[in-house]
């Protein structure tokens, strides 16, 4: 039996926006803004609520809209290692 790593967070929401929000792998980098990654208020609901799902961390809606991706990022991690 080999056991490997768990993801990072970084990789578990690249993912998301990769493989479920369709977004180009190229345009996934940590100084993109999550407004410009996610266009319209339908994807912001849908990734905050896969967050939840994936990670266990609640997000606000707003702070997609805010935050870059390692802002966002770093956010959530923070949020996991509180519990």
């Amino acid at each position: 039996m080999t056991t490997s790593a768990p993801e990072s967070v970084l990789d578990v929401i690249s993912e998301l926006l990769i493989e479920r929000f369709e977004i180009p792998s190229d345009e996934v980098r940590a100084e993109a803004p999550m407004r410009d990654l996610l266009t319209d208020s339908l994807m912001v609901v849908e990734m905050a609520i896969a967050v939840h799902e994936v990670l266990g961390v609640k997000v606000e809606e707003e702070e997609l809209r805010e935050a870059t991706l390692a802002d966002f990022v770093g956010s959530v991690e923070a949020r996991r290692t509180d519990r």
